[in-house]
């Protein structure tokens, strides 16, 4: 007797999100986890250096050497972020179309990206236990 197995069962899930002005879906796959710890990566390191600027004494820099720092920080932040969104969903704009509709707020932003990462990790989660109760369906037969 041979084995048989539907493969669609297996397949990474999809998670779909409507932001309200658009739909968008992004399969939870190798590739996609890849990407985003590129991104991740290049994130950390952007924040490092921005937190360098902040631990630094702006007091005792000039005061426009002092703000253009902080911006330069800043907007290397929202960039990150903005590219999250137009890398995950594949949907170019995305990030900065998200950024005007929370009010040009990069920690709003930060707490959009939270929540789509938690319901991502929720919906991987799930597939997980899925695959797993069909696994231990069949071997109590």
């Amino acid at each position: 007797m041979a084995l048989v197995l539907d493969l669609n069962k297996y397949k990474a899930p999809t998670l779909e999100v409507d932001f309200g002005f658009k739909t968008v879906s992004a399969r939870l796959d190798d590739v996609l986890s890849k990407h985003l710890t590129n991104i991740l990566v290049d994130s950390q390191q952007r924040i490092a250096e921005a937190e360098k600027v902040f631990d630094a004494d702006l007091a005792k820099m000039p005061r426009e050497e002092a703000k253009q720092k902080l911006e330069t920080a800043f907007n290397d932040v929202r960039f990150i972020l903005e590219s999250v969104f137009d890398e995950m969903f594949n949907e170019p704009g995305l990030g900065k179309e998200l950024y005007k509709r929370v009010g040009n707020s990069t920690t709003q932003l930060a707490n959009v990206l939270s929540e789509v990462n938690g319901e991502a990790e929720k919906l991987q989660k799930q597939h997980e236990n899925q695959k797993l109760n069909r696994y231990q369906r069949r071997k109590k037969k």
